[in-house]
């Protein structure tokens, strides 16, 4: 009997990742066919790092509309699809959902897709504690990186908030190892730490 080189790994059962990239579209025009209005977004400039929502096809943060034209980098991303987004030659932007038919239909390039045999839910503790909560946003304060502001945390009003994945994992069909052969971004999320896990924190 062959070993499951994933027993004890994530949630067990088969799922596909479908995928659908395109070229030569501004940031604007993929989030225009992606339709993922309400969506978080991370955004990459020369000289920022902003975390935003995606209204329409622009993003806006707390403060006011970003400035797609300045962002070179983008992941936008709500609970069942993701947009990535780069500016390049020839910007490019891909489209990843486990259901094929939230993909947009005028991204033309189909990609194969990514079949898995399991699937992790990660999750990622970002900076700062909640200060204050109010019209969607959540603001997160700490000394090493100040104040930051988070979108759709409506019912967080303390504690911290993690930002959710799930990781994909693949079968090397040759040696049989089994690997992380993908992540997708879902969204922010309310934490509370417990009582240990606050004491034993640096």
């Amino acid at each position: 009997m062959t070993k499951d080189p994933t027993a004890g790994y994530g949630t067990p059962g088969a799922v596909a990742l479908h995928a659908v990239t395109a070229f030569g579209v501004t940031l604007a025009e993929a989030l225009e066919a992606t339709g993922l209005d309400g969506a978080c977004a991370l955004l990459t400039s020369p000289s920022a790092y902003q975390v935003a929502r995606v209204v329409g096809h622009t993003c806006v943060t707390r403060d006011g509309p970003a400035d797609l034209a300045a962002v070179y980098e983008a992941r936008v991303f709500a609970p069942d699809v993701e947009l990535r987004w780069m500016e390049s030659a020839s910007a490019s932007a891909v489209v990843l959902a486990e259901d094929e038919e939230l993909l947009p239909g005028s991204f033309g390039d189909r990609l194969d897709p990514l079949p898995a045999v399991r699937t992790i839910e990660a999750r990622y503790l970002v900076w700062g504690a909640v200060q204050d909560a109010a019209d969607g946003w959540a603001t997160l304060s700490s000394a090493r990186v100040g104040v930051r502001d988070v979108p759709a945390l409506t019912a967080v009003r303390h504690g911290r908030v993690r930002l959710a994945a799930r990781e994909y994992v693949a079968v090397d069909p040759e040696h049989g190892n089994a690997y992380v052969a993908e992540e997708r971004l879902l969204g922010f999320e309310p934490y509370q730490a417990s009582e240990r896990e606050v004491e034993g924190a640096a």
